[in-house]
């Protein structure tokens, strides 16, 4: 243990994503508020990758710690934590990962996902369990200060967003009032973010989950992909105004940097699949070319674009290491764990996965997870599905409806917002709007004398050319509120569309 009155201080390891580094700035926090003296590591995303390393350890004990804190890692790393231990450092796990059959030799392990756990919910991220453990410190030795852990949801509802957690039981609440948290968020740092990013929040507009997705969580990311994690760390932690400032404006150049980036590479990875790839169900390219620090994010583009399980790796010598992305009902660390015995290490979800190989082993390791997939697809329909809650008629469509499925948000991973479908309505206006006019704003006759109802596909002109009006038209989409000058109106936001004859 750690005794704060002889001043001892703890040494907090956190990865290097958004969810680790604001449960890590969680944690911290909380030590600071108790009088526990405390220092960070937060690994380099190329040089180290996920998980306590020997160098951590290493830091740790010549600085002489003698307890490390793990924040969203720490789960597969036995042998860091009995190196660890063999100088005389006991390691605390604070994790959501996966839990193997054989756990580290922590002196204390909190996951939501291990197996006796009584904790009635399972999907809490890094920086939620962070939260939790937090809140456990402050009823025992902090009672009189638990309301001020209110001040922490804002970057534990960043981490569960970023994170890709379902956004129900505990995670809803954590968001729901996260975000309130952060539309008045007291942290400079995240205040600067919001300044220099021209970040789209403000007092009329209360930010959403999907803001977090969109424009915060990838800042926040850009840090560890183009840089170090530690710069995002140091932003949140920030309590200087021109120092936040600059930070901000540091990482937001690294953000439009890693947004080129991986457009560019995108396009690349795009292009080989088409050529080589059409007639395969797994996309695979590896070389030089593929930068490590956005091998990740361009490999779930791909997947979404192509509807195939994609894999990108930077090759680096005699190996390639870099990440996979799935598509929806294949597991693919189920299936990575059949092709073990080709890698040099591999780890990760069902969803999203990483993974070393040697080159001389590309190949072969194509063709056979190129085949189990094959297998795994085999009577699975992997087009995209579009599903519709309700049939709603035109006149039902108003602000009212509107207002009061918003008390249904947050929207977002297993919580989606509602569509809803117009069937056999006929278009009254159709323009074009945006820059390039990629845009279609249509407009349906409505009866009873109802003015008609806007409706707006985004950058949908490409997918839906050649509407007109008297067209007759079924619509998928959701119902939305549109503020413009001080005006509220209702409007659908199309999703799909099919015209009648």
């Amino acid at each position: 243990g750690v005794d704060r009155d002889r001043g001892e201080t703890v040494g907090i390891f956190g990865d290097f994503d958004a969810d680790g580094l604001t449960a890590s700035v969680i944690f911290r926090t909380a030590l600071a508020a108790l009088g526990v003296k405390n220092m960070v590591y937060i690994p380099h995303k190329v040089d180290e990758g996920h998980g306590l390393s020997q160098r951590a350890v290493d830091t740790f004990a010549n600085t002489g710690i003698h307890l490390i804190v793990t924040l969203d890692c720490g789960m597969m790393n036995h042998t860091e934590i009995e190196q660890a231990l063999a100088r005389g450092i006991e390691t605390i796990i604070i994790d959501h990962h996966h839990v193997p059959e054989v756990l580290p030799k922590a002196l204390a392990i909190i996951n939501p996902k291990l197996p006796n756990e009584a904790y009635p919910f399972r999907d809490l991220c890094g920086a939620g369990t962070s939260f939790k453990v937090a809140t456990a410190l402050y009823q025992r030795f902090l009672p009189d200060k638990v309301q001020e852990l209110k001040w922490l949801l804002d970057v534990a509802a960043i981490g569960t967003v970023a994170d890709v957690m379902p956004l129900i039981g505990e995670n809803r609440t954590i968001v729901k009032y996260g975000l309130l948290v952060l539309a008045k968020t007291r942290r400079v740092g995240l205040q600067e973010l919001v300044t220099v990013g021209r970040i789209p929040m403000n007092e009329s507009l209360p930010p959403t989950a999907r803001l977090i997705a969109f424009h915060i969580a990838p800042r926040i990311n850009a840090a560890s992909r183009m840089a170090h994690g530690k710069l995002a760390h140091d932003l949140l932690m920030e309590s200087d105004r021109v120092k936040a400032r600059g930070l901000a404006l540091e990482l937001e150049a690294y953000n439009v940097a890693r947004q080129k980036q991986s457009q560019s590479v995108t396009e690349l990875v795009l292009q080989l699949a088409e050529a080589k790839y059409r007639d395969k169900k797994f996309i695979f390219a590896a070389g030089p070319e593929y930068p490590l620090g956005i091998v990740g994010l361009v490999a779930g583009r791909v997947a979404h674009e192509t509807g195939k399980p994609t894999c990108i790796l930077q090759t680096e010598g005699e190996t390639s290491r870099g990440s996979f992305r799935s598509i929806p009902g294949l597991n693919i660390i189920g299936i990575l764990e059949q092709c073990g015995d080709m890698l040099e290490k591999f780890g990760g979800h069902d969803q999203a996965a990483g993974m070393t190989i040697r080159n001389d082993r590309l190949e072969s390791f194509y063709e056979r997870f190129n085949g189990l997939v094959e297998t795994a697809l085999t009577g699975i329909v992997t087009e995209p599905e579009l599903t519709i809650d309700l049939n709603l008629h035109s006149h039902d469509v108003s602000l009212e409806l509107s207002r009061s499925l918003g008390e249904l948000q947050p929207f977002g991973e297993g919580n989606p917002e509602p569509v809803f479908a117009l069937e056999s309505v006929r278009l009254a206006g159709v323009r074009t709007v945006g820059k390039d006019s990629q845009h279609w704003k249509l407009s349906v006759e409505r009866p009873d004398g109802l003015t008609p109802l806007d409706v707006v596909g985004w950058s949908l002109v490409k997918v839906y050319p050649g509407l007109a009006p008297g067209m007759r038209l079924d619509l998928a989409g959701v119902i939305a509120e549109n503020a413009w000058n001080g005006r509220s109106s209702v409007q659908m936001v199309l999703k799909d569309l099919r015209t009648l004859q």
